[in-house]
């Protein structure tokens, strides 16, 4: 157990809490279209983890680690209650947060991640980070030139090289990494697994899926209606990993519905089955 450390966030809005939690290697700033358009309706918190965005770079990225990181930033601002969204490994954090201390939140989105361990998918990531040579580098675009060999998407590479800060006064000067890369390399194979769950949040949970990706699958259903029985599902036919990026109108429509209205507007889980998929998110979005 290593200690709390105080969450960099940006607050906007008013009327009851929200909670904003980006995933692996992003920050605040990937959810700021997000936390805009909430904002209107609710009090947003949209906060960096610990070891990304603006946050204190701190040992161990542990999901216990980092729901302490949370739940000391709801004491500080006196948030007794509030609303998750995590995405990805903000997504496994907002879970382990609902299970641990199920009175604090009163309905959680999760976005395409399910509560389950995954395979070491970013090595090719950590490779592309390791490839770009902060000391010789002049611009992004040189820097994303770098990671090409190891990542050929070119909308990861910009979602990567946003992290990269170019310093000409201060303790860091030239370029330098927004995240902790050595932590979060060194932390890697803990985050990629799933703390155990014991049941304890049965309020509502909206799990947000991109219908293009491969991190929630049919067969993880059964998994997520049984950590949390409150549990209901959205599919979006226009997004992969990035739901609210790919399709922020679709996106920002079920969230706000589902903080309304709870998961009587979408699928349960429980009965997930032969009317799972696109006949019920074709209905949904154009209700």
């Amino acid at each position: 157990m290593h200690q709390s450390v105080s969450l960099n966030f940006e607050e906007s809005g008013g009327g009851l809490p929200v909670i904003i939690m980006h995933g692996l290697f992003g920050s605040l700033a990937n959810w700021r279209g997000v936390a805009r358009s909430l904002s209107d309706t609710y009090r947003v918190i949209n906060l960096d983890l610990r070891n990304h965005g603006r946050s204190p770079w701190a040992p161990g990225l542990s999901y216990s680690d980092m729901a302490d990181d949370v739940l000391r930033l709801m004491d500080r601002l006196g948030l007794e209650r509030a609303k998750l969204i995590g995405h990805s490994l903000g997504g496994k954090l907002a879970m382990v947060l609902a299970d641990r201390e199920p009175e604090r939140f009163t309905r959680m989105v999760v976005v395409d991640i399910a509560p389950k361990a995954y395979p070491a998918w970013h090595q090719d990531v950590f490779a592309a980070l390791r490839a770009v040579d902060l000391g010789a580098i002049d611009s992004r675009e040189t820097a994303r030139a770098q990671m090409a060999r190891h990542v050929f998407d070119p909308e990861v590479r910009a979602f990567l090289t946003a992290n990269l800060i170019h310093d000409v006064a201060g303790a860091k000067t030239g370029w330098h990494w927004r995240f902790n890369l050595d932590e979060l390399e060194r932390a890697y194979p803990e985050t990629s697994q799933m703390p155990e769950l014991h049941g304890f949040f049965c309020g509502p949970a909206l799990f947000i899926r991109g219908a293009g990706s491969a991190y929630i699958e049919p067969s993880d259903e059964p998994l997520m209606a049984r950590h949390f029985p409150g549990s209901c599902l959205c599919t979006l036919p226009r997004a992969k990993h990035w739901p609210h990026v790919e399709d922020p109108q679709g996106f920002l429509q079920a969230v706000r519905r589902f903080f309304v209205e709870g998961c009587p507007s979408f699928q349960s889980l429980e009965r997930v089955g032969s009317t799972r998929g696109n006949q019920f998110v074709g209905r949904f979005l154009h209700d």
